[in-house]
C-alpha cells in the first residue's frame, strides 16, 4: 500500500503514549511506542513487513515535518536517518541530536536529499531517554517505510487515501484535515456524535489527536455515541456493591457481578470515583498468564537479529553518533525508569525495568547499565510487567457527558482501543460525569469474550487489576527529572485533561481481586485480627492472624505455596512498596527454612535488615502449605528499618515468589512476586499494652534466631512494662 505525498508537510500531531512513535509518515505496523534499544532490535524494533508494508511516497528535495507522538517528555534529543531497506545507514538528516532544547516538541523539519531516490527505503526516528542510561546510551526507535521519487504526484494517494487531490491540493474527507489529510479527529460537529440528543463534539484542546472527540449523553456510548446504553444512572449506591476497594488516595472502586435473564452471571459492573479532571483507567489480567501472551501480536524485533544493528553494539558503532547523554538529575527513585512497578524496578528483586540500577541483582531493563543481561525476548519465561497483556477500560467525562472504551496493551506501550489489535469492544453499557473536579465512571463489561486478541475473560479466580489516572498540571510526577523538570521543555503544560499520556507514579497501582468472591475473611478487634483469601477450595491461598499482648504482637501466616517459594506480610504507611517493613519466610525441600526481617527502600528486592528484630520465629511446610510465625514489638525498636505499629498502618499480604534456600535453611535470594500483593483497604490499628495486657510465653524462652543483645532488649522491655503497671 502506498501513500504519495508531495513537497511540504505540516504534521504537528501526537497521540498519548508511554514513549514515541511516528505519526507522519505513519509508523511501520504495529505502531507500538515502547520499542527501545534494550529489549528490541534495531533499526526499528519491529520487522520489515515486505509487500504488506504501508509505503509513503515523497519527492526528492522536499521539506517535510516528521511528526511523532509522545506521552513522556524524556530528556534528550531526536535523530532522523534514511536507511536502506536492509537496515544499513544511507544518510543522516542531522549531524547530531536535535530538539535538545525542547523535550515536548513533537515534530522535526527535514529536507530530503536532492540527489537520492529509492523505490523502498526507511525513515528512522530515534528519541533519547536521557535521564536513563545504558552502555552506549538509551533510546527508542520508530520507523516508516517510504519511497523517494523525482517528482510529486497529485493523486488521491497524495492525500493518504482520505481525500482527493486537485492542483496539488488535498480536499479531505470528513473528520480528516491537514495538507495531506494526515490529521484524524473523532468528529467535526455534533452530527458526527449522533446529533445533540446522543452526544456532543467537544474540542478538548490537547496536544494529541483526536483533539475533537465525541462525549456521549446518558443512554448512549461507543464510537459516535451510536450504541444505546442500558446503563444510564451514574449514581453510585455503595450499599449495592459487595466489593469495594480504595485503589489509591484519589480513586475508589465498587464492583459486582450481574446476571442475565436466565439468572446466569454474564456482566461485571464497575463504578469508579476519582478526584481528577483527567482520564481514569482500570485493567484486568488473569493470574497465571505467562509472557507468551506478548507474542500473540507481532512485534519486538529481537536484539541482534539485524546484522547492521548487532547485539552489544552501540549507536556510535552503528551510525557514528553516540546516544550518551548528560542528564539533569533530580527527583526520587520511583518513576518511569526508576523503582516502581509500572515502569520501574521490579518489586521483589526482579528486573530493573525502566532505568535505574537493580539493587540486588536482576536484569537492568529500560536504561539499565548491563546490556549483557537484557530482558529475555518475547515468549520466554521473563516475569510479566503489570501492564503486559492487560485488558483496560478507560473513561473520561466533561460535565454530564462521557467517553468509555475498551483498550488493550501487549506491553508498556500506550493502551490502544481493541480494534488496533483486531479485537472488539466488550463494553455493553456505560455512563459517566465530571462535576467539581470529581470524575465518576460506571460500565458493564462482558464476563466471557469471543475476542481472543484484546480481551480477557473474567472468571471465578484471582485477577491482576491495575489502575491509573491522568496527571494534572502542576502536579506532575517524573523521577528522575524529565525534560519538564530539567527545564528543556517549551510546553510545561504537557499533560492536558483527559489526554491519555503517562500517569506518573502517584496516579497508578495494582491489586489482586476475585470479583466473584469479594468477601474475603477479614476481621479485627482491639487485641487481634486476621485476613484471608482464596478459601473456596480447600485451605486458604493466604491467611494471616495477629494477636497483641502487652508491648508485643504475634503474627501467624500461612500460604499455599511449594517449597522454594516465599510467603510474606508487610506493614506500610503509604500503600506503596517503598518504605514497607516486611517479614518473609521460605522453606527448602528438606524442610529447613528461615523467617527474615526486611525493609523495602524501593520497588526492588528488599534486603534483609541490618539487625533482625523478629522474635520467636518458626517456619514449616506441610501438605502444600508454608506456615510461619513471629513476635515483634508493637513500637519499633529500629525506626530506620522497621515500621512502628503503635500507629495505624496498612497491612500487605504477598506470596509465591521464588526463594533460594540454602541447605542450612538460610535464604540467600528471593525473586519477584508473580501477582500484585493485596494491601488492606484501611489502616489497621493494634491495641495498646493497657488494652491487651500480658506477655507471650515464647518470650520467656530462647528465640529461634536473633542475638543475645536482642534477647536482652526484650527482657528490658518486659521489665519496663511490668514496672509501669506497678507504678
Amino acid at each position: 500500500m502506498k501513500l504519495a505525498l508531495g513537497l511540504f508537510l505540516c504534521a504537528f500531531i501526537s497521540l498519548g503514549s508511554c514513549h514515541i512513535t511516528l505519526t507522519f509518515p505513519p509508523a511501520r505496523r504495529p505502531g507500538y511506542d515502547f520499542l527501545d534499544n534494550v529489549r528490541t532490535g534495531g533499526p526499528c524494533g519491529v520487522p520489515d513487513l515486505g509487500n504488506n508494508a504501508v509505503v509513503t511516497t515523497f519527492a526528492n528535495g522536499s521539506t517535510i515535518n516528521v511528526s511523532f507522538h509522545l506521552a513522556y517528555p524524556h530528556q534528550g534529543g531526536v535523530l532522523v536517518n534514511i536507511l536502506n531497506v536492509n537496515g544499513s545507514l544511507n544518510r543522516l538528516m542531522f549531524s547530531n541530536w536535535t530538539l535538545l532544547d525542547d523535550s515536548t516538541k513533537q515534530y522535526v523539519t527535514i529536507q530530503l536529499p536532492t540527489d537520492f531516490t529509492c523505490d523502498r527505503c526507511v525513515l528512522q526516528l530515534l528519541r533519547q531517554a536521557g535521564e536513563w542510561s545504558a552502555n552506549g546510551g538509551y533510546f527508542f526507535y520508530s520507523c516508516a517505510d517510504i519511497e523517494i521519487k523525482n517528482a510529486a504526484v497529485c493523486d488521491d494517494n497524495r492525500c493518504g487515501g482520505q481525500g482527493s487531490c486537485n492542483n496539488n491540493v488535498c480536499t479531505c474527507n470528513n473528520t480528516y484535515s491537514g495538507e495531506f489529510c494526515q490529521y484524524k479527529d473523532d468528529c467535526t460537529s455534533d452530527a458526527d456524535c449522533g446529533g445533540s440528543s446522543k452526544g456532543s463534539c467537544i474540542d478538548i484542546h490537547v496536544t494529541s489527536r483526536p483533539m475533537k472527540q465525541c462525549f456521549c449523553n446518558p443512554g448512549w456510548f461507543g464510537a459516535g455515541c451510536a450504541t444505546a446504553s442500558p446503563l444510564t444512572d451514574i449514581t453510585i449506591d455503595a450499599s449495592s456493591y459487595p466489593l469495594y476497594r480504595r485503589l489509591g488516595n484519589n480513586l475508589e472502586m465498587w464492583a459486582k457481578i450481574l446476571n442475565n435473564s436466565n439468572n446466569q452471571p454474564d456482566r461485571l459492573e464497575v463504578a469508579l470515583r476519582a478526584n481528577t479532571t483527567s482520564f481514569v483507567a482500570v485493567g484486568f489480567r488473569p493470574s497465571g498468564i505467562t509472557a507468551a501472551c506478548r507474542a500473540q501480536s507481532p512485534g519486538a524485533f529481537a536484539v541482534g537479529t539485524n546484522s547492521f544493528w548487532p547485539r552489544g553494539g552501540t549507536l556510535q558503532s552503528v551510525i557514528g553518533i553516540s546516544a550518551l547523554y548528560n542528564p539533569v538529575l533530580g527527583g526520587g527513585p520511583e518513576e518511569e525508569g526508576g523503582n516502581n512497578e509500572e515502569g520501574g524496578n521490579n518489586e521483589e528483586g526482579g528486573n530493573n525495568e525502566e532505568g535505574g540500577n537493580n539493587e540486588e541483582g536482576g536484569n537492568n531493563e529500560e536504561g539499565g547499565n548491563n546490556e549483557e543481561e537484557e530482558e529475555p525476548e518475547e515468549g520466554s519465561t521473563v516475569p510479566l510487567h503489570p501492564m503486559d497483556c492487560t485488558d483496560i477500560v478507560i473513561g473520561t467525562a466533561r460535565g454530564n457527558r462521557f467517553r468509555v472504551f475498551d483498550y488493550y496493551t501487549r506491553d508498556r506501550s500506550t493502551p490502544q482501543m481493541d480494534g488496533f489489535y483486531s479485537g472488539t469492544q466488550d463494553i455493553v453499557g456505560a455512563v459517566g460525569r465530571e462535576i467539581n473536579g470529581i470524575t465518576e465512571i460506571k460500565f458493564w463489561k462482558k464476563l466471557t469474550s469471543s475476542d481472543t486478541n484484546a480481551d480477557h475473560n473474567i472468571t471465578n479466580s484471582f485477577m491482576q487489576v491495575i489502575w491509573s489516572m491522568g496527571q494534572v498540571f502542576p502536579n506532575y510526577n517524573h523521577n528522575p527529572n524529565s525534560g519538564i523538570e530539567a527545564r528543556t521543555a517549551m510546553n510545561t503544560m504537557f499533560y492536558k485533561p483527559d489526554e491519555i499520556k503517562y500517569h506518573g507514579s502517584v496516579n497508578r497501582g495494582g491489586a489482586t481481586i476475585n470479583f466473584f468472591d469479594p468477601k474475603s475473611f477479614s476481621n479485627s478487634s482491639t487485641c487481634g485480627g486476621g485476613y484471608s483469601y482464596g478459601c473456596t477450595n480447600g485451605p486458604c491461598l493466604y491467611r494471616a492472624t495477629w494477636l497483641v499482648k502487652g508491648e508485643h504482637v504475634q503474627f501467624n501466616v500461612t500460604g499455599r505455596v511449594s517449597t522454594g517459594r516465599w510467603v510474606a506480610i508487610g506493614f506500610s504507611d503509604n500503600r506503596l512498596m517503598p518504605q514497607t517493613d516486611i517479614a518473609l519466610a521460605a522453606v527448602n525441600s528438606d524442610g529447613r527454612g528461615e523467617v527474615t526481617d526486611r525493609y523495602a527502600t524501593a520497588r526492588a528486592m528488599p534486603p534483609a535488615d541490618n539487625m533482625n528484630h523478629l522474635l520467636a520465629t518458626r517456619v514449616s511446610h506441610s501438605n502444600g502449605l508454608t506456615t510461619f510465625s513471629f513476635i515483634r514489638a508493637v513500637s519499633a525498636v529500629d525506626t530506620t528499618q522497621d515500621i512502628d505499629l503503635s500507629s495505624p498502618r496498612f497491612f500487605v499480604y504477598a506470596l509465591n515468589g521464588a526463594a533460594t534456600v540454602n541447605a542450612n535453611g538460610t535464604i540467600s535470594s528471593i525473586g519477584p512476586h508473580p501477582s500484585t500483593p493485596i494491601v488492606s483497604d484501611d489502616r489497621i490499628t493494634l491495641g495498646t499494652a493497657a488494652q491487651c495486657p500480658g506477655v507471650f510465653d515464647e518470650l520467656m524462652t530462647s528465640p529461634t534466631d536473633g542475638s543475645a543483645t536482642m534477647m536482652a532488649s526484650v527482657f528490658v522491655l518486659i521489665f519496663c512494662t511490668l514496672l509501669a503497671y506497678l507504678i
